[in-house]
């Protein structure tokens, strides 16, 4: 197949979609004491609300295989978006938790592959020199998504009531499948059927099964300290509003500075590996400093957690797409796939220990897992960061 011809919608009109893609994820966080009341429910059932999309994120990468094999990233990018607009405008509507949580667990199932064709098609269409740089703008951008969803959606669910936020971004979702009708139609996704002799090659080439579980650690300990912040802060201040809640999270926002910088900080940091082992490093530190019982130490953790996290997130993806460019499409539903399992497990086992065992049962599950995500990233090989020559597996 010939080389395409990129266009600069390549490169932007994913990033717009990404950032609708990941707002819609975590839409409905500052609304679940909305949903509690209107539903009736227990804030830990409407909690499901959130769980309900991440699970199908940890296996969907996998499973898409058996539906499609070297589909257009094009293709991809429509029916998924489709799908998200269809069901966000649903949300807007439903009347009862069970339809509420079985349109988010669609909306899961189609994430996914949205994310993968993304993620494949803004490699795909930066030059090797630029793939690094690409990525670590697309992390920067799926990082703005996280925070506009919590912010925006709380800000008009205030305003017009719940079932405005959703209506707000079937309305984006809807503007994102025209602006796709800009990408070129030949990129491809290359998925493949994940037969066990498959992902063994992929996870077989030296590095690539440390980094991705690197990844799921380091989403662990950040979605176990974004879960714990609230009830850790009424722990120390005693009622508190959402409004003071959410300044906490504006520490989320030093991620975008961490996703740009990641690039440009290896040659300051003595190389790409260096750049992983650092943000670990901060990350680290972060659970310490949430550890300080404080308001202020919640808050400067967060912007710790956020600048570490990030830092090494950004650079992860254009390492493993460097070092494996002909299967870019496999790599990246591979570290989705580690990425959000980790993410579903630390949204669930730092609560569960500090329900069972007190605060500073889940402090130091946090700081374990920070510290074997750490671990995993200083034994990596350097064979994985010679660009598009990784060593070869034995």
């Amino acid at each position: 197949m010939p080389r395409c011809t990129w266009n600069r919608a390549d490169l932007l009109v994913p990033m717009a979609m990404t950032l609708a893609a990941i707002a819609t994820i975590y839409a409905p966080q500052p609304l679940l004491p909305l949903l509690a009341g209107e539903f009736h429910l227990e804030l830990a059932t409407a909690a499901l609300a959130v769980t309900a999309t991440l699970l199908p994120l940890a296996a969907g990468p996998l499973l898409y295989g058996y539906l499609l094999e070297s589909v257009s990233t094009k293709k991809t990018m429509v029916v998924s978006l489709a799908v998200l607009a269809a069901t966000q405008a649903g949300l807007a509507w439903a009347d009862s938790f069970g339809v509420f949580l079985a349109l988010r667990f669609v909306q899961g199932l189609a994430v996914p592959a949205l994310l993968t064709a993304l993620m494949t098609h803004v490699a795909a269409s930066a030059t090797p020199e630029r793939v690094h740089a690409v990525m670590a703008t697309y992390i920067a951008v799926t990082t703005l998504g996280g925070f506009s969803g919590r912010f925006f959606s709380g800000l008009a669910a205030a305003q017009w009531g719940r079932r405005a936020p959703f209506a707000v971004l079937a309305a984006l979702l809807c503007g994102c499948l025209v602006l796709a009708r800009m990408l070129s139609a030949d990129a491809r996704t290359t998925f493949v059927k994940p037969s066990p002799r498959v992902i063994g090659q992929v996870l077989a080439r030296p590095g690539f099964l440390k980094a991705y579980l690197m990844a799921a650690c380091l989403f662990f300990v950040f979605t176990g300290m974004l879960n714990i912040l609230p009830f850790r802060l009424t722990e120390i201040e005693g009622p508190v509003s959402s409004a003071r809640i959410g300044v906490m999270y504006l520490g989320y926002l030093v991620g975008i500075a961490a996703s740009l910088w990641s690039p440009r900080a290896a040659r300051p940091l003595g190389g790409r590996k260096a750049v992983l082992a650092v943000g670990l490093a901060v990350e680290s530190v972060s659970v310490l400093v949430f550890a300080v019982p404080a308001a202020w130490a919640i808050f400067v953790s967060v912007v710790i957690l956020c600048g570490g996290m990030f830092l090494t997130h950004a650079a992860a993806p254009g390492i493993l797409n460097a070092a494996a460019p002909r299967q870019r499409g496999v790599v990246n539903g591979l570290y989705l796939a580690f990425y959000y399992s980790g993410g579903v497990l630390g949204s669930y086992l730092p609560g569960l220990a500090r329900d069972m065992l007190g605060f500073w049962s889940a402090v130091v599950l946090l700081f374990a897992v920070a510290l074997c995500a750490l671990g995993l990233a200083a034994s990596l090989g350097h064979g994985l960061f010679d660009g598009h020559r990784p060593e070869s597996p034995a």
